[in-house]
């Protein structure tokens, strides 16, 4: 029998959900009924529909029932129930399956397996010819094609297939949004000032330039890249040919395990 009332966490929260900012504590709420977690879901979505990229906050609703932990965040503006990815294969994560789900009122996904037919030659009335063993000469001609053919294939994919990436998984913003987040961002980075450490200068066309500290500040090993704007994980970020440039704050970015801070500040 499905639980009558819950316990709730609020993250990045306001206590009825409506509003989401880094201000907001932690807010447990105790006997949290199914149209009161219902309500808080709901406000949730209308939180998820106006994030923008620049928004810190990371709002997400956690539930605790008797039998595991729920946790319902948002993502590309929308409700992402967490671990149920799989099952939904793309569709929205609504209200109504996330509620049904903790409440265990959810209906069982079915799947009707595919029956294959295959095709059952007629028996032939011919006696093949057979090579000493007793195995047709036939079959070992067919054996040993399949094996060419299966060893050229396979040649063939490793050296036409793509090379792997070295970018995580991630979806490129419109090239308004992108030329705003890289002129929000611009400016230049040093992950210190001594002899060895590193200097990232970001412009607001895209241009990334590293290179290393020398003595008395001389620049080393200077290097340009191309990125553009991003979101990976839900979050804003840059991306290049082979990295990523996370965007931790308003004056502190990591790339290739580096963590650059903002000159100046």
């Amino acid at each position: 029998m499905a639980a009558s009332s819950y316990s709730v966490t609020l993250h990045h929260l306001s206590p009825d959900a409506t509003a989401a900012s880094l201000a907001y504590p932690d807010e447990q709420l105790q006997n949290v009924t199914v149209a009161q977690l219902r309500d808080l879901l709901t406000a949730l979505g209308a939180v998820a529909a106006q994030l923008t990229i620049y928004e810190p906050a990371t709002p997400e609703i956690r539930v605790k029932t008797d039998r595991e932990i729920f946790v319902i965040r948002t993502r590309y503006r929308r409700l992402c129930f967490v671990g149920w990815e799989t099952v939904l294969r793309g569709e929205d994560h609504s209200v109504a399956f996330i509620v049904s789900t903790i409440t265990g009122t959810a209906e069982t996904v079915k799947f009707t397996p595919k029956v294959i037919e295959r095709y059952a030659p007629a028996p032939s009335t011919s006696t093949p010819m057979a090579m000493p063993g007793g195995v047709p000469r036939w079959a070992k001609v067919a054996v040993l094609a399949v094996l060419i053919i299966g060893l050229n294939g396979f040649t063939a994919y490793m050296l036409l297939r793509a090379p792997p990436s070295l970018v995580p998984k991630h979806q490129l913003l419109p090239d308004s949004e992108s030329r705003a987040l890289l002129l929000k961002v611009s400016g230049e980075y040093e992950t210190g000032t001594g002899e060895g450490d590193r200097r990232l200068l970001i412009n607001g066309d895209g241009t990334l330039r590293l290179a290393k500290f020398g003595p008395l500040r001389a620049l080393l090993e200077e290097r340009s890249k191309t990125a553009r704007g991003a979101l990976v994980d839900g979050r804003a970020a840059l991306v290049t040919a082979d990295g990523v440039v996370v965007l931790k704050d308003a004056d502190t970015v990591v790339f290739f395990g580096n963590t650059y801070r903002r000159h100046g500040s």
